[in-house]
């Protein structure tokens, strides 16, 4: 559909904004013009209806343009504005359209982890709902796992002096040396699994939502019947999801990319 000039207009605004978001520094009028691909003439237009609404500033003296604080304003109003739910719930929903299982966003709370939000599978006979807002130990499910693999060495071995790992089930990891070699084989594959530790009869893969730096500040899993989830759908599954992390990553890092977890509750 061709565009109108209003939206041309607004479409070049967006790249001189991204131009000079990304060069970082003060730039001459030619400079934006050559590197947004916009003639200098329109540029110039762009820039004082900017400067006129308070959201570019030009040095007198250089004649230099750039962004004015009142992006810093903006940003931290949509920052006060965003839960992590409203942020990734988008993403949960695709993740359980995809693979038709019940999906959920899980956070880190102390030596446990707690389900914030979820998307049942309403296709599925039987349909898995998660206890949302409780929190159940590290070692018992997939997300804690995740969780549990991030984790420095010597927060890891404070964890084990200080958790019981109790069993819940025959199934369930309950000792150091298990887990370990669990949580190594999470960090090569990227995905944790929990085979029956939990519930008998029921599996979960769970993936780290990661922050610029690496660190992991969520995790998000589908859950299912051992027949729903057999072993050799895991990691077909698996990259189903990753392929819609990666789509969160390209959209919505730049907003949480500084944020923290206890910021996004």
């Amino acid at each position: 559909m061709e565009k109108n000039a209003s939206n041309q207009s607004i479409d070049r605004m967006f790249q001189i904004l991204e131009t000079m978001t990304f060069t970082g520094r003060p730039m001459r009028l030619n400079d934006i013009a050559e590197k947004s691909g916009i003639p200098a003439s329109t540029a110039m237009r762009i820039l004082n209806a900017m400067i006129e609404n308070g959201y570019a500033n030009q040095n007198a003296e250089t004649q230099l343009y750039s962004l004015s604080y009142k992006f810093l304003w903006v940003g931290n109003s949509i920052r006060e504005n965003l839960s992590l739910n409203q942020l990734l719930h988008h993403y949960l929903q695709e993740i359980a359209k995809r693979t038709n299982l019940s999906t959920a966003l899980a956070v880190q709370n102390g030596d446990t982890v707690t389900y914030v939000d979820e998307v049942i599978a309403t296709h599925q006979m039987i349909r898995v709902y998660h206890h949302l807002g409780q929190s159940f130990p590290l070692y018992t499910t997939a997300c804690g796992k995740v969780f549990l693999s991030g984790m420095s060495r010597n927060d890891r071995n404070r964890y084990y002096q200080k958790e019981s790992l109790t069993p819940l089930t025959p199934k369930t990891l309950c000792s150091r040396a298990e887990l370990e070699a669990d949580l190594e084989k999470i960090l090569t594959l990227g995905y944790a699994v929990n085979d029956e530790e939990g519930v008998l009869g029921m599996r979960c893969i769970a993936l780290p939502v990661n922050s610029s730096n690496g660190e992991i500040f969520a995790t998000i899993s589908i859950s299912g019947t051992i027949y729903q989830i057999t072993q050799e759908s895991i990691p077909l599954l698996a990259s189903t999801m990753r392929s819609v992390l990666a789509k969160l990553y390209e959209e919505c890092r730049p907003i949480f990319s500084h944020m923290q977890t206890a910021e996004l509750l």
